[in-house]
C-alpha cells in the first residue's frame, strides 16, 4: 500500500512539476509568480526525488536512482544560490552544501563505472546511457564544489547559476517522462532529446543576460530581486 501511494504520488509531482516550471520560466523573473510556480518545482522535485530513491530501491530501477539523484542535485543548487548571492565574497556556502555534492557526486560516480561495467558485459545502450549521465553529473557536481574552493568573480554568477540549474533540472524531469510516456520514439532517442532541445537554451538564456548586464543595464532592471 505504502509503495502504490509513492508511486502514484511520485507520478502526480512528476505532473506537476512539468507544468509549473514552464510557467516559473516565462513570468518575470524574481516576481511574485516567478517566486511561487518556482518554489512548487522545488518542492515536486524534493518529493520525486525521494519517492524515487524508495521505489528504485524496493524494485530495483537504475535508471530512475539515476534520474532523481542527476535532477534534484541541479533543482538543489539552483534554489540554494539564491541563498549564495555572496558567493564571490566567499561567504554563504555551509556544510549541506558540501554534503549533497558528496553525497551526489558518489551516486554519479557509481553510475559512472557501473555503465563502464554494462558496456564491458555487451549492454552497450544502457551502458552508453549510465556513462553519459553519470560523467554528466560529475561534472556538474564538480563544478559546483570548485566554486566553494574558488568563489567566482562574477557577482551575478548565482543568477546565472540559479537560471542554468533550475532549468537543468527540469530537462532531467521532461527525461524521465520520455522514458515514460514517449515510448514510440528510438530508444536513445527518448533519453538524449531533452538534452539537445534543453542545453542550447540554457547557453542562449544565459549569454542574453551576460550580454545584457555588460551593456549595461543593471540586474534589478531585467528581475526583480528581493
Amino acid at each position: 500500500m505504502i509503495i502504490k501511494l509513492l508511486a502514484y504520488t511520485h507520478i502526480l509531482a512528476g505532473i506537476i512539476s512539468l507544468i509549473v516550471a514552464p510557467l516559473a520560466m516565462i513570468v518575470r523573473k524574481g516576481g511574485t509568480a516567478h517566486r511561487f510556480w518556482g518554489k512548487v518545482f522545488f518542492w515536486c522535485m524534493t518529493w520525486i526525488c525521494f519517492s524515487a530513491i524508495v521505489l528504485s530501491t524496493v524494485k530495483w530501477i537504475p535508471f530512475l536512482l539515476l534520474i532523481a539523484v542527476f535532477s534534484y542535485y541541479a533543482v538543489y543548487v539552483g534554489y540554494r544560490s539564491l541563498y549564495r548571492k555572496q558567493l564571490h565574497q566567499g561567504k554563504g556556502v555551509t556544510w549541506y552544501d558540501w554534503m549533497s555534492g558528496v553525497i551526489a557526486g558518489t551516486f554519479n560516480t557509481g553510475f559512472f563505472v557501473w555503465g563502464i561495467y554494462l558496456i564491458i558485459q555487451g549492454q552497450a545502450s544502457l551502458g552508453f546511457l549510465a556513462t553519459g549521465f553519470g560523467f554528466g553529473g560529475m561534472l556538474v557536481v564538480w563544478s559546483e564544489l570548485k566554486r566553494y574552493i574558488k568563489p567566482p568573480q562574477d557577482k551575478f554568477d548565482w543568477f546565472y547559476s540559479h537560471m542554468g540549474n533550475m532549468m537543468g533540472g527540469f530537462i532531467a524531469s521532461v527525461t524521465a517522462f520520455s522514458t515514460q510516456v514517449m515510448t514510440f520514439l528510438p530508444g536513445v532517442i527518448q533519453w538524449i532529446w531533452p538534452s539537445l532541445v534543453g542545453v542550447p537554451l540554457i547557453i542562449f538564456w544565459i549569454r542574453l543576460y551576460r550580454n545584457k548586464i555588460k551593456d549595461g543595464n543593471k540586474l534589478v532592471g531585467l528581475v526583480e530581486i528581493r
